[in-house]
């Protein structure tokens, strides 16, 4: 990785004068109404239905280099009342042998959700936090990546790889500011309700992806792949933290069909402590488009926790969603019903939730 770094270094500083690009400001104008209620015999509730306004866009900009290179530039703006947060960035050089760049916050490249064909959001990304656990990421780090170009590998294939050299979790908003001290310690989880924490710690981390979109004699068919690597842990004396997924999806007439599998490997430091092993995600859904302006689909999602011992029951969190969307030019309605069983890991919490938006892009 550290001769990634120094090409990185060399491509982003050494070649040629930068152009002056141009500047874009593209998101979209969200506002939704949610309503959430609980008939579990756990945290039975019928809560205040919530009006809200997605408060966030991105800026970005483009150009070209003297020698043919290309870079490209975003920022998110995270806005909260009367203040605007430098929220996450990247900065990336486009070259004939591929894409070079440094993500702060970005450059996500897991693939457990890439499955997904819901018209709204997941059943677990809507507006109830149901605390789900997928897979560690690298774009909850700084980090640098490289990217093939298009064309380079046949049947479609894309390859891409990140590092981050502070697996701790600290993040930079400049290049002025620096991150804590990495302590390279892994808190392990005991396996207490209320969520699952992925918690990577290490002095670095290695994130690989791969993709194929031509996949021989099967039309329509995407295959993806991923998998990250902690270096360095403290806290993990009997498991390393990891995590990986794969997806498919299937396109056929009108509709398509996803599916996803992952796995989370979370630090065990004592087989003594009931402590949590892994966390095995199976998602599968369809979206159809029923015409050219509406669009339908099903989703379910189950996350099922282990621990080492079995002495501790461990229940299976399951979320389901279905959901439509109808576009008239540049606005989108929607509507997503979700049902979510055994929420945050909890027995008997059972949560609806319905959530109706409303979208300009722009």
């Amino acid at each position: 990785m550290k001769k990634l770094i120094a090409l990185l270094s060399v491509v982003l500083f050494s070649f040629g004068v930068a152009k002056a690009g141009e500047l874009t400001v593209t998101g979209t104008a969200k506002a939704s109404y949610a309503i959430t209620s609980s008939d579990g015999t756990a945290a039975a509730s019928n809560a205040t239905p919530q009006l809200g306004i997605e408060n966030e866009f991105t800026l970005g900009a483009s150009g070209e280099l003297d020698n043919g290179f290309t870079w490209s530039y975003a920022v998110d703006i995270d806005t909260v009342e009367s203040s605007a947060t430098n929220d996450d960035a990247k900065l990336a050089v486009g070259t004939p042998i591929g894409t070079f760049g440094v993500f702060l916050g970005e450059g996500g490249l897991g693939v457990d959700n890439a499955g997904s064909q819901s018209v709204v959001a997941r059943p677990s990304d809507t507006s109830y936090a149901e605390a789900m656990t997928d897979t560690f990421d690298i774009d909850g780090f700084d980090n640098v990546q490289y990217h093939t170009p298009a064309g380079l590998l046949p049947y479609g294939v894309t390859f891409k790889v990140g590092y981050t050299p502070d697996a701790a979790g600290s993040t930079a908003e400049d290049a002025l500011k620096s991150g804590a001290v990495n302590d390279r310690v892994a808190t392990p989880d005991t396996a207490s309700a209320g969520g699952i924490t992925l918690d990577g710690g290490g002095d670095s981390a290695t994130h690989y992806q791969v993709k194929m979109t031509e996949v021989p004699m099967v039309d329509g068919l995407t295959l993806g792949a991923d998998y990250i690597e902690f270096s360095g842990v403290i806290g993990a004396t009997d498991q390393a933290p990891e995590s990986g997924a794969y997806y498919a999806t299937y396109a056929v007439g009108p509709a398509v069909i996803g599916y996803s599998k992952s796995y989370a490997a979370l630090a065990l430091s004592s087989i003594a402590t009931e402590q949590v092993e892994t966390v095995e995600n199976t998602k599968y859904s369809i979206g159809i488009n029923v015409n050219d302006n509406l669009s339908i689909s099903y989703e379910q999602e189950e996350s099922e926790p282990k621990t080492q011992k079995k002495a501790t029951t461990q229940y299976t969190m399951e979320s389901t969603g279905i959901q439509a969307s109808y576009t008239m030019g540049g606005m989108t309605l929607g509507v997503a019903m979700n049902d979510h069983e055994n929420a945050s890991y909890t027995t008997n919490k059972d949560v609806k939730d319905t959530v109706f938006t409303v979208e300009m892009a722009f």
